[in-house]
């Protein structure tokens, strides 16, 4: 058997009351992706953090080519040859593309000179290779959550590392984005470079992993061949469940009457004659490729995006205006990119649960009434199960599935009649992702309607009780929770007439 490349031995980590890293030992070989997985709060991040120079261990040591190493910080670990590309972008706004690649390493000239053609000319044609349209010369600011990634790995790359840690890595990319970043992943793997891929999609862990280690609450579950590799499990090596527990039983579903109602919206070049209606008590999932223009219709319904023709309305009233009035119409919408758009990360639980029900939350003065906002947080923490010390907690201490909790408090807090969900459980873990199924399950028999968009095909089917099928915005097929098959989906997503799929 191969010797391994890198070696964690009798790895521990504590922080102020909790072991995070609880004797861990692992092996990574030479030229393989070895994904690392485990809930949030399984210690993932914590060890790679460690390998990355920006934590101590107090107990174990690590091994680098067979040599015990001490990694004092990010610098050292760059030296060593570690790429580290992290699930939150570490990228100044304010700086270029190439002043972010090269910062803190800047390529000089014969004077000492920073050379800025030669940063340049490596980064496009890193670029070219990777499939990326870089502009070295662009402000990182301009850039979306993707084109970031894009610059993020191609700095991890240009040092030419013999180990690279990729976090996250497809969390904000579309599916041919996706696409590319696995060809590239498995060129590095052939050129012998070893890979450690952390992910909670276990559809990506399946097609490109060689092996897998499972860490729960800080302890080594343990590692998984490539012929062993199974969903259900790793699931329950995870959670100690199995996959098809986690969605909860909607086969007795009936919903009620009609909640929105949408009609012949239309964007030109977007969305042409899209109606569909939303009744209470039912989940309607929203499927296809990325950009067909789901999620133009929902911004569309929330106020967010104006149409040239269509008419909306919840419950039978017509709902026009911008996005205060369509709260105020009982409409709520829960972003795909939470910390982009959707929490404030410098302010408390109770704040950004607050944000959008100030206005009901206000005396006649336009005072806050906070003992009522802190016992309708409270309310939502605890019924949410929203892991933190107190309300005043930071959101940005929080993790994915607790922020994603958090903005479900805020949007709950309107009262709204329906509930838009986009990316339910994007970027979280498999335990969240079934406490987030719960809380939508749950508010369905409130009464609530569900539009949900979900870029993960399991998900689609595994909570949806109608799915609509975009493409080239319009609806292309609806399919009955009885009908829907990853298949029937892939085809009409695809542009397939019913005729053509068989």
């Amino acid at each position: 058997m191969e010797q391994d490349f890198l070696q964690f031995q009798h790895i521990t980590k504590r922080f102020p009351g909790v072991t995070a890293l609880d004797d861990v030992s692992m092996g990574v070989r030479p030229g393989e992706i070895h994904a690392l997985v485990g809930e949030n709060g399984a210690g993932k991040s914590t060890l790679m953090n460690i390998l990355g120079g920006n934590l101590q261990p107090e107990e174990g040591e690590i091994f680098l080519e067979g040599r015990a190493v001490r990694i004092a910080s990010p610098i050292q670990s760059f030296q060593m040859g570690i790429g580290f590309v992290h699930q939150e972008s570490n990228l100044l706004d304010n700086l270029s593309v190439y002043e972010n690649i090269y910062l803190g390493r800047e390529l000089t000239g014969g004077l000492g000179r920073t050379d800025k053609k030669r940063m340049c000319r490596e980064i496009l044609a890193c670029g070219q290779r990777l499939g990326y349209q870089l502009e070295p010369e662009r402000r990182v600011a301009e850039l979306n959550l993707a084109e970031r990634q894009s610059v993020e790995i191609t700095r991890a790359l240009l040092a030419n590392p013999k180990i690279l840690i990729l976090d996250e890595p497809t969390a904000a990319l579309a599916e041919d984005e996706v696409a590319r970043l696995f060809q590239n992943v498995r060129q590095l793997k052939e050129q012998g470079v070893s890979i450690l891929y952390i992910s909670h999609r276990l559809d990506e862990i399946m097609e490109l992993a060689n092996r897998v280690t499972v860490l729960k609450d800080g302890k080594l579950v343990g590692t998984l061949d490539r012929e062993e590799l199974d969903k259900d499990r790793m699931v329950n090596m995870m959670v100690g469940r199995v996959l098809e527990d986690i969605y909860p039983d909607r086969s007795q579903v009936r919903p009620g009457g009609e909640l929105l109602t949408v009609r012949d919206l239309t964007i030109p070049g977007k969305l042409d004659h899209v109606s569909f209606t939303v009744r209470a008590g039912e989940i309607v999932g929203l499927g296809g490729l990325e950009g067909q223009g789901q999620r133009t219709a929902v911004r569309a319904v929330f106020g967010d995006q104006r149409f040239s023709q269509g008419q909306i309305a919840v419950e039978g009233t017509p709902l026009s205006g911008g996005i205060a009035k369509r709260i105020r119409g009982g409409v709520a919408y829960v972003t795909h990119d939470r910390r982009g758009e959707g929490l404030v990360l410098t302010q408390s639980i109770r704040k950004n649960s607050a944000l959008a029900s100030l206005r009901r939350l206000a005396s006649p003065v336009g005072w806050v009434r906070e003992s009522q906002e802190r016992s309708e947080v409270q309310g939502h923490m605890e019924g949410f199960q929203i892991k933190a010390a107190s309300m005043e907690e930071l959101v940005s201490h929080l993790s994915g599935g607790n922020q994603q909790k958090v903005m479900l408090t805020r949007w709950l807090m309107t009262k709204p009649r329906v509930l838009i969900i986009d990316e339910p459980t994007k970027g979280i873990d498999i335990g969240a992702r079934m406490s987030i199924y719960q809380i939508i399950h749950r508010l369905t028999q409130e009464g609530i309607g569900i539009l949900m968009l979900t870029s993960d095909m399991v998900e689609l089917i595994g909570l949806s009780d109608r799915t609509l099928v975009f493409y080239e915005g319009k609806i292309v097929q609806e399919l009955s929770r009885a009908e829907i098959t990853e298949e029937k989906v892939m085809k009409a997503a695809s542009g397939m007439t019913e005729e053509e799929a068989g």
